[in-house]
């Protein structure tokens, strides 16, 4: 829930009851209690109280709910954010920015658990729970911490997960953490999704759809053929070559629009550059926030995670500007920005697409997303060691490869996509 005391002026008194007009028509009496620079708290006659995004309300009654609580919106240019307070340190029962455990979930489970240190009071956190194919510890998890240092989500890594132990003990394990979590006041008990490599990649598809997860991010993985995802969003993640390529195109392909496969340069190992596993923790973000627009208790948490995003971009754009500019139309296509912030991201992509090879390594990831989707997604040959392409997917990857020439990332893995697989 936003936090509208530091950009609420003190001494201000509930307004009058007046009439609220949305952008889209609707209109209701009620009398204003809060206010903050993205959203009017209202107190209808019923005493429910309800949280309305400025941007959702005629000018005039936005102008009036800043003016009587005293808030001063951004000037042009800056990123707006919630007032949302960070969570104190006290009293938690886990430390802030640092890994610790492992916890006891039930006799014989075990998780250790970050907290990141974007933490907000009254906000409730997503989960990122890590299945390892040789067990999970903090140097499996450090990979993922800056995602998750960004975009405020809690993770943990299971201790007895590992390939050398049957599918539902793993599960076991896995659902006494989860079960764990879930009673955890910082966690949103909808918002747990899962991760892991190989195995554990595996692992992630089967505890989403036992759990009732919210969505998985799996690494180099496959999904078990008894597993039919059935919600959620998805970022998937394999190596150019990787025997389980085709794995990950078929569970692309039964997640639809849900889901994103974001093949790197490598095997079977994670990405070199973990810039793409925070992107998957940014893209799950989004997906679920584009999702809820209705929720008003969402609105500190979507301006953090805009102003996150575009923080971020904007830190990549002296050094990795085609990334950057990924990122930006990643935030346009995927989570739909708009307002204030919408403006801001709309001034930095219009210089970042001035340049052609930003723009053709947007378009590349999609072209790679798309071909592993309906060309590995459909292909019956499931991938080993010595595993080929048909003729026809490498013409068809040698041609597409050939658009993209010198296109830092894509053409690198477009011609991975069409050599053997390896281990």
């Amino acid at each position: 829930m936003m936090m509208a005391m530091s950009l609420t002026a003190a001494a201000a008194e509930p307004s009058p009851v007046r009439k609220w007009r949305s952008t889209n028509g609707h209109e209701t009496q009620a009398s204003a209690i809060a206010a903050t620079a993205a959203a009017v708290t209202l107190e209808l006659s019923s005493g429910k109280k309800v949280s309305i995004p400025l941007e959702k309300l005629l000018p005039e009654d936005r102008d009036f709910a800043l003016k009587h609580f005293g808030v001063v919106p951004p000037k042009p240019g800056d990123v707006q954010r919630s007032t949302d307070p960070p969570l104190p340190k006290e009293g938690l029962a886990h430390p802030l920015g640092e890994i610790s455990g492992p916890v006891e979930s039930a006799p014989g489970s075990h998780y250790h658990i970050y907290l990141p240190k974007s933490l907000r009071v009254g906000r409730k956190a997503p989960v990122l729970h890590f299945n390892g194919s040789g067990g999970g510890g903090p140097g499996e998890m450090k990979r993922y911490i800056a995602g998750c240092d960004r975009f405020g989500w809690i993770l943990v890594a299971s201790v007895e997960s590992h390939n050398r132990t049957h599918g539902e003990i793993n599960l076991r394990h896995a659902a006494n953490n989860i079960k764990s979590l879930r009673a955890n006041p910082l966690v949103d008990p909808k918002r747990i999704y899962f991760t892991g490599q190989s195995g554990g990649g595996a692992m992630s598809w089967w505890n989403t759809v036992n759990l009732d997860g919210a969505g998985t991010m799996p690494a180099i993985g496959y999904i078990p053929p008894e597993a039919t995802v059935r919600k959620g969003h998805h970022f998937i993640l394999g190596g150019a070559s990787d025997y389980n390529r085709y794995h990950g195109g078929r569970a692309a392909t039964q997640v639809g629009k849900n889901g994103f496969y974001r093949i790197y340069p490598g095997g079977h190992s994670f990405p070199k550059d973990h810039a793409i596993l925070h992107e998957g923790i940014g893209w799950l973000t989004g997906k679920y926030l584009a999702g809820n627009k209705a929720e008003g208790d969402l609105a500190g948490e979507r301006l953090d995670y805009e102003a996150a995003m575009i923080d971020w971009i904007r830190e990549l754009s002296a050094g990795e500007p085609w990334l950057a500019c990924h990122l930006g139309e990643m935030l346009v296509d995927t989570y739909g920005i708009s307002g204030r912030n919408g403006d801001v991201l709309k001034g930095i992509l219009s210089e970042l697409e001035k340049s052609p090879q930003n723009v053709a390594f947007a378009e590349g990831v999609r072209a790679i997303h798309e071909f592993g989707v309906k060309d590995y997604g459909s292909y019956s040959f499931t991938g080993d060691a010595r595993g080929r392409n048909n003729d026809t997917h490498v013409r068809a990857l040698q041609k597409i490869s050939e658009k993209y020439a010198g296109i830092v990332f894509v053409e690198d893995t477009l011609r991975e996509m069409a050599t053997p697989t390896t281990k």
